[in-house]
């Protein structure tokens, strides 16, 4: 697909002085209030954890990785405020969206996150989709201050993603194989549909117009396939999945 508008090229006066469409404006706000509410849920859940785990190595990492999202997150919602949009107003567009699956994830992590498993769940389900997603779409957007917030959020995010890797192989020796078999039972298909759907309007719209590079199922193949790698390397199993969003467990 052409790309109407090329990496970095368009700034806030650009959208606030009419140089685009209004759907552009609609398509930008909806993806950067999704992103902002994104960290903002994984921040409330690194809070969580915090609260709930007491384990000093852990509880490190989980205060610099809870300092880092809440950073991110105030590095798009700042994005949002150049176009006109304030926080409030972006979270308040997002009352349904917030019940589709591809934000099961994020909310469970915030909502119900309870103990260390589910930091380890949490961490390859977010982190590892949160990298790829902001690495590999928001780092190239047409819409500069998003492109320049993604920077900074990929560097910081990919120390995320080593912990992540390494206390997959943790959780297997401290919790067993087969409570981790579980519990990636459990978890893989939020981690896959915080994508979201596949071939959508809104994510046409998106690469169109340079706010995406890829289509929602190319990332999550790239996830699956990061993942069955550190999976199989920690001595689990990877859980099989529907083939149509939104996915489930395969019956065996």
């Amino acid at each position: 697909m052409t790309r109407q508008f090329t990496r970095g090229s368009l700034e806030a006066a650009d959208v606030l002085g009419g140089r685009v469409e209004a759907n552009f404006v609609r398509v930008l706000t909806r993806l950067l209030a999704a992103h902002a509410m994104a960290e903002k849920l994984t921040a409330l859940g690194y809070q969580r954890a915090l609260d709930t785990i007491d384990r000093p190595a852990l509880s490190a990492v989980i205060r610099k990785n809870l300092a880092e999202e809440h950073k991110h997150a105030r590095l798009v919602y700042a994005a949002l405020a150049e176009i006109g949009v304030s926080e409030a107003q972006a979270d308040r567009s997002l009352l349904t969206a917030l019940k589709a699956a591809s934000f099961a994830a994020p909310r469970h992590f915030a909502e119900h996150s309870a103990g260390e498993l589910d930091l380890v769940m949490a961490s390859v389900s977010l982190d590892m989709t949160g990298l790829i997603m902001i690495g590999v779409n928001y780092s190239e957007s047409s819409y500069a201050p998003h492109a320049r917030a993604a920077e900074v959020i990929v560097a910081e995010e990919e120390e995320h993603e080593l912990f992540a890797s390494n206390i997959l192989c943790d959780a297997a020796d401290r919790f067993g194989v087969p409570v981790v078999n579980a519990a990636l039972r459990e978890w893989l298909p939020r981690a896959v549909n915080f994508f979201g759907p596949p071939g959508s309007g809104f994510t046409f719209d998106c690469m169109r117009y340079g706010l995406k590079a890829r289509d929602n199922t190319e990332l999550a193949d790239l996830y699956l396939t990061l993942l069955q790698r550190q999976v199989r390397q920690a001595g689990l199993d990877m859980p099989a999945l529907t083939k149509h969003y939104p996915h489930a467990l395969a019956e065996s």
